[in-house]
């Protein structure tokens, strides 16, 4: 900054003046971010009316041309502002100024849970027992949700910023047998997006399918699956860590089953009350961000009346909601009400009548 009297105020990176790389010979490349002070457009604005007080703001850049060393890192480097003041106290010029470092910091990557459940297929699994029943599961498709925390990729205080020219590699590992699903992070075209202006926390959503693992004793129409046990891990090569130099820091979580249990609100109704029903199966939690559904074709009435999939018989079930609807995000519990009918397949339900639902 300039005045026609000279120079008013200077950037320094550890006594370096930040200058355009064009005035500099050792300079052949461009840097990143902005070209010397010059290009920032920093003007100091006085705070309001007759305050006296000068304020600016730029942002800092990633390199700069160093006079002797051509573009560098400012990363480990002291920066200083130097303001000539031409006139003090006392009637006489004098610089005054103020320094901080610049320092990286070193990120962190995880995962959204520590465990998975296990992707399932299409025609894995059939909808329920009853014989005469040749309706499927839609696919188990599992959501990851990965989450980077570097601040300084955080360089925009109110807008929203990315990662990519880092890398982040998720993988599947089955003992020495690995296959690598994805690597993002790496370009502007595979970039990171951060989940809100300045949090520095920036998420990656990966879909896994059931035929995304490394292990081959598979059903006859596969040649790859996930099994029960297999880990997957995030690598995040940060660029600069808090000493300056490159770090990779890891992430890791398993796929796992659990047992289902099926339970009833009350052990006796009566007819056209409502029964509770709840699932417990954390195998059908497949987002942690949100709520699934699961169809009541899942369950099977077995009585005297009839034997039936109740997701076959809404209308006499009245079943609210219309599917089994998990209670709350990542809670691997399912609800339902139903209402318990007088009579199914034309055949009434008799007092007394045991019911076991499957």
């Amino acid at each position: 900054t300039t005045l026609a009297t000279g120079l008013v105020l200077d950037i320094t990176f550890d006594d370096v003046a930040w200058i355009h790389s064009d005035d500099d010979d050792d300079c052949t490349t461009t840097p990143t971010g902005d070209n010397g002070l010059e290009a920032t457009g920093f003007t100091l604005v006085e705070t309001g009316a007759e305050s006296g007080i000068f304020t600016g703001s730029f942002q800092i850049p990633t390199n700069f041309c160093h006079e002797t060393s051509g573009v560098v890192t400012v990363t480990g480097t002291d920066i200083e502002v130097n303001y000539q003041d031409f006139r003090n106290a006392s009637g006489e010029s004098t610089e005054v100024g103020d320094g901080a470092s610049v320092n990286a910091n070193t990120g962190s990557v995880a995962f959204d849970r520590t465990v998975y459940p296990v992707p399932y297929s299409a025609t894995a699994f059939q909808e329920h027992a009853t014989a005469s029943d040749t309706e499927y599961l839609s696919a188990g498709n599992v959501t990851v949700h990965i989450r980077v925390t570097d601040a300084d990729y955080n360089v925009s205080a109110q807008g929203e910023d990315s990662i990519s020219d880092a890398s982040v590699v998720i993988k599947v590992e089955r003992g020495s047998d690995s296959l690598t699903l994805e690597t993002v992070g790496d370009s502007a075209a595979n970039k990171i997006v951060e989940v809100s202006p300045d949090s520095g926390v920036f998420e990656y959503d990966l879909v896994v399918d059931h035929d995304d693992g490394p292990s081959t004793d598979c059903p006859s129409t596969m040649s790859s699956c996930i099994l029960q046990g297999d880990i997957i891990t995030v690598t995040y090569t940060d660029n600069n860590d808090a000493s300056g130099k490159s770090q990779t820091v890891t992430d890791s979580a398993t796929f796992d089953l659990r047992n289902g249990v099926l339970q009833s609100d009350k052990s006796v109704y009566l007819i056209g009350s409502d029964m509770i029903l709840t699932l417990i199966e954390p195998d059908f939690d497949l987002d942690n961000d949100g709520a699934q559904s699961v169809t009541l074709d899942l369950i099977e009435w077995d009585s005297d009346a009839a034997t039936v999939s109740v997701g076959n018989f809404n209308s006499t079930f009245d079943p609210e909601p219309s599917e089994l609807r998990e209670a709350g995000d990542s809670t691997g519990i399912f609800q339902v009400v139903l209402e318990i009918p007088a009579a199914l397949n034309g055949e009434n339900l008799d007092r007394g009548e045991m019911i076991e639902l499957e």
